[in-house]
């Protein structure tokens, strides 16, 4: 196993599943087993289990294993994951920490994050960034335009993003178990695409239904051809139910070229004994 400081800086900003600017897709036509859904009830339903599901993914204390491929290298590693998203009053806290480690479980990276500062440790190469949790900040340490701390943290309890107010949204449905929400953002010129598999659910009983992938494109389109992949792709699966809220084991995520793979072996979720200190340095 080798690995580079562009490596790692990939490893911590694939949690983030936002992507730079590029141009915007070519458009073409809906597949066609799909069908608009109309209705505005069973939109209203999926935003109900996000913010559902969102408030009862309140911290979260996970290992496992996670592989990198850029180009023709890949490299291969273990995680382990401390977040605290939501606070006793329901407020949103965003404090995380992931650490990197090698084998023999020497640590390579981690990241330190809070609203307020975040520090990143490059072991490997005795370098260590800091200063404030700013979108510039964390765009200088991803690469990545538009990354949040939020987004973040959401991404490893299989959340997606939220939902702008001003976005335009669209729901099709293959089945009653095949769901897909399409989101046009004018402000940021974005399209994405969350697939959903399972009935979605009328009250506050998730059910069986699951939140499959993550698909976005950088443009605004009707319908984007299918032969031009998205510029960031995650999928979600393998889900285990723990507590109200299904969670799943094996994160991927697809950036052009790079591939990040995670697998949970450990979920711990909502424990009230779990503390994730974030003591940056004088």
């Amino acid at each position: 196993m080798r690995f580079g400081n562009k490596t790692i800086v990939f490893v911590l900003a694939g949690f983030a599943i936002i992507s730079s600017c590029a141009p915007a897709p070519k458009v073409t036509k809906q597949p066609a087993q799909l069908t608009v859904d109309t209705s505005a009830v069973a939109i209203d339903h999926i935003r109900a289990w996000v913010d559902r599901y969102s408030r009862n993914a309140r911290s979260l204390n996970a290992t496992g294993d996670i592989t990198v491929d850029e180009g023709d290298e890949s490299n291969s590693a273990s995680f382990r994951i401390k977040s605290k998203r939501i606070g006793a009053t329901g407020n949103r806290i965003d404090s995380l920490s992931i650490e990197v480690s090698g084998p023999f479980g020497i640590t390579v990276a981690r990241l330190l994050a809070s609203p307020e500062r975040y520090q990143f440790h490059d072991v490997l190469h005795g370098q260590t960034l800091a200063g404030p949790t700013t979108s510039e900040s964390l765009e200088a340490l991803t690469h990545l335009h538009g990354v949040t701390l939020g987004t973040m943290s959401d991404v490893l309890y299989g959340l997606p993003p939220s939902i702008p107010p001003s976005a335009a949204v669209l729901l099709y449905s293959g089945s009653e178990n095949d769901h897909m929400l399409i989101i046009r953002d004018f402000t940021s010129y974005t399209t994405t695409y969350w697939k959903f598999e399972g009935t979605i659910p009328s009250d506050s009983t998730a059910g069986s239904f699951f939140l499959r992938s993550v698909e976005r494109w950088n443009g605004i389109a009707d319908h984007v051809d299918h032969s031009v992949p998205p510029d960031i792709a995650i999928r979600f699966s393998d889900p285990v139910n723990i507590e109200t809220i299904r969670v799943p084991k094996r994160i991927e995520v697809n950036a052009g070229e790079n591939k990040l793979e995670l697998e949970y072996d450990r979920i711990e979720l909502n424990s009230p004994a779990l503390v994730v200190r974030i003591k940056m340095p004088e």
